[in-house]
């Protein structure tokens, strides 16, 4: 699509237009009086949909959903000042995460820009603010630069590791007429791996005896997954997944091991495979602290790192062949190597790896082997490719090893920031960027309450999305910590909850409370077929004190 020169327009009209010309569909937001000249267009904008948030922070949920369900930009529309610190914190998780988040927010006139003036929702020093958790910023002076800087931050937020961008626009240049140019849609182009490196990679894999795959959020994408699936049936080799690498394979493929958990530790059965194989192909992961349990994790003796971001290549394990680019484009190459004989001297066979899995998916302990029923519930009332949007909740923590999942895009979690609260909104986000697929909020009954005004998004846009609540009236994590590190001695954990099935019917939207795992699965099934949002509240008491 190409958008051709047209009459004057308003700096606000020229926003959409850019937008428009990227194939943007949605926004998510809530308007301001810094705002209003992009609102006014949105109404002539019949290409863009406009999600009404009840708060910038559920906005920014929402925008991070729906990028990490579709991998296209999610775009947040924020006013300046209180707008931009509520949104602070889902843009930071997006950065955490790697999630392309394009973040448009205004500022003041252009004279009273980072000066206190005592003018309305002023900040000394707003890009300043949002810098760190930003890969790019641009602040746009003049209203003639509008087209090309937003379709510099959509190439910036699609190039390489894909963070968050923030495009800050001064109110007045908003309002301000101008030529709009001939708009072109950003450019991106996918980093290819270089040839002298794969034929290195290859040599490695014709060296080793037993190979592995190690694969993280980078390789968690449409055009990474099955290219993985086939490396592995070629090469014989079993696929670890971390966390954010969860769904890059199907976790009931021959060689899916599966993901090891929510926290490495020495005696996860995933270690057979790591101590049984000389080389890993490690793949879209940074092999960061959490994930390997701050390098206990024993990865073989020789490693394989592919990774877009240069900075995380032997960051924290030493490689004998890192390489620079796009994870499906160098699986892609190196499955033509394969295909030409490039294999292991020998293989893992599908039933020495199912036995591993086995080993995996059975409960580690006692207290674990409550959270399962209620996992295999949830398993039990999703479609095969249903998205999965977890909290920061014992329920999710452990689902991340024993609640398989089959498609990419599809267990979405807060992991690098952690933010508590953040499972509704991002699940309506996702909902929206893939209506096609039965979309499920998993969070606790404290962490829902940092965000459940968005039920008011939720009913507003008919988002059919069914919101699990694990109500066990506390919160868990901290309580299970203190009675580790303090025995007997808790505070401020212990909740006052309301009826969340009176709230839910207050927003007019349909609930249960599911008393079972059977009336859960139950509740899943009939919310299926619902076409709107439906709450579950899932009472549990799973944890002793």
């Amino acid at each position: 699509m190409v958008v051709g020169e047209s009459a004057k327009l308003r700096g606000g009209d020229a926003v959409l237009r850019v937008l428009e010309a990227n194939n943007v569909d949605t926004i998510f937001g809530i308007p301001g009086v810094h705002t209003l000249d992009i609102y006014d267009a949105l109404i002539d904008a019949g290409n863009i949909q406009h999600i009404l948030a009840r708060h910038e922070q559920g906005a920014g949920y929402m925008a991070d959903g729906y990028a990490r369900a579709t991998g296209k930009p999610g775009v947040a529309l924020i006013v300046t000042g209180p707008g931009i610190t509520n949104v602070s914190t889902p843009i930071g998780q997006a950065f955490a995460d790697s999630s392309p988040v394009l973040l448009i927010a205004t500022n003041q006139e252009r004279k009273y820009l980072d000066k206190l003036e005592g003018n309305l929702h002023e900040m000394t020093d707003q890009m300043g603010f949002m810098k760190p958790i930003t890969k790019w910023n641009k602040r746009v002076m003049e209203v003639g630069d509008l087209p090309a800087s937003i379709t510099l931050a959509i190439e910036a937020l699609m190039h390489g590791r894909p963070r968050p961008v923030h495009v800050e626009i001064p109110i007045d240049l908003l309002a301000e007429e101008f030529v709009m140019p001939r708009v072109e849609p950003a450019v991106v182009i996918k980093i290819k791996p270089d040839e002298s490196q794969i034929q290195q990679a290859v040599e490695l894999i014709k060296a080793a005896n037993r190979v592995m795959i190690f694969t993280g959020g980078g390789a968690n994408t449409e055009e990474c997954a099955p290219l993985i699936a086939a490396l592995a049936e070629e090469l014989g080799a079993p696929v670890v997944t971390s966390l954010m690498g969860k769904g890059s394979i199907p976790e009931d493929h021959p060689f899916a091991v599966g993901a090891f958990g929510y926290r490495w530790s020495a005696d996860n059965p995933s270690v057979e495979i790591m101590n049984g194989s000389d080389l890993a192909l490690v793949i879209g992961t940074g092999l960061g602290v959490r994930t390997t349990g701050d390098g206990s994790m024993p990865l073989p003796g020789k490693l394989i790192h592919i990774d877009i971001d240069p900075s995380e290549i032997g960051a924290r394990y030493e490689v004998e062949q890192g390489i620079v680019a796009d994870a499906a484009e160098t699986c892609k190459a190196l499955l033509d190597a394969v295909h030409c004989g490039a294999r292991s001297q020998a293989r893992w066979s599908s039933p020495e790896v199912k036995a591993i899995r086995e080993k995996i998916m059975a409960p580690a302990d006692e207290r674990t082997a409550g959270y399962i029923p209620y996992l295999n519930a949830l398993r039990d009332g999703m479609e095969r490719d249903a998205i999965v949007v977890n909290d920061m909740t014992m329920m999710a923590y452990e689902g991340v090893r024993y609640l398989p999942m089959y498609e990419p895009r599809t267990f979405l979690f807060p992991r690098g920031f952690g933010t508590l609260g953040s499972a509704m909104p991002t699940a309506l986000g996702a909902k929206i960027g893939r209506p096609d697929r039965q979309v499920v909020s998993v969070s606790g009954d404290g962490g829902f309450q940092f965000t459940l005004e968005e039920l008011g998004a939720a009913v507003h846009h008919q988002i059919p999305v069914a919101i699990v609540i694990f109500n066990d009236g506390t919160h868990t994590a901290v309580k299970a910590a203190q009675k580790r590190t303090y025995p007997g001695r808790y505070i401020a954990v212990d909740l006052v909850n309301p009826d969340y099935v009176k709230i839910a019917d207050a927003y007019g939207i349909e609930a249960h409370r599911a008393e079972s795992p059977e009336a859960l699965t139950e509740a899943l099934l009939h919310a299926r077929g619902v076409n709107a949002p439906v709450l579950i509240d899932v009472p549990i008491n799973l944890e002793s004190y």
